[in-house]
């Protein structure tokens, strides 16, 4: 149990304004605050600051981008796919020969995959390790199998090796770089 004295230390003054005659002084009126109501605004102040504050961090956005684009590809969704791939990205991997594409050839390179597989791809994404570079530059590495049918990926899967590149654009994370290798062997 709280003493009263205790429970009652908060005095709050509370200035009214003048009583219309001029040059008097302002009436003071004071009011006791008990121990609850000062509690229950401290915790409300706390939740506010708290909830403004909220942001998601970083490495937790890259993943969640990751896992947006994977759904989209397996959605046949490519618009999703291309979404958060940065104007100025530039990719490369063994399956187009070490060519270098950019944004708009990497489109047409999935549109490629998903027509020669009848819209019939699968993808795994192991865990992801993300390397941060400042506050505004990251590094993700993963392995994905991806699984298709008669066209260009096998039925039983194809292990990629995957290192992409992230930038912060105001408040989205961009892809602007990846590069991947067919293998078993991690990197």
């Amino acid at each position: 149990m709280i003493p009263n004295a205790a429970r009652n230390l908060a005095v709050v003054a509370v200035k009214y304004p003048f009583d219309g005659m001029r040059g008097e002084a302002a009436s003071m009126r004071y009011e006791r605050i008990g121990w609850r109501t000062r509690a229950a605004c401290l915790l409300l102040a706390c939740v506010f600051s708290l909830a403004a504050c909220h942001r998601t961090p970083a490495e937790q956005a890259i993943r969640d981008t990751v896992a947006a684009m994977q759904k989209a590809g397996e959605a046949h969704d490519v618009d999703g796919v291309i979404a958060p791939i940065a104007d100025d990205f530039v990719g490369s991997g063994d399956d187009v020969g070490g060519e270098i594409l950019d944004r708009k050839s990497f489109r047409r390179y999935l549109t490629l995959v998903q027509m020669r597989e009848g819209g019939a791809i699968h993808a795994t994404i192991g865990p992801i390790t993300i390397e941060m570079q400042g506050t505004n530059r990251a590094t993700a590495t993963f392995t994905a199998v991806f699984t298709g049918g008669a066209g260009l990926l096998p039925d039983d899967g194809q292990i990629e090796h995957v290192r992409t590149g992230w930038r912060l654009d105001g408040s989205t994370w961009e892809l602007i770089s990846a590069e991947w290798k067919e293998g078993a062997g991690g990197r």
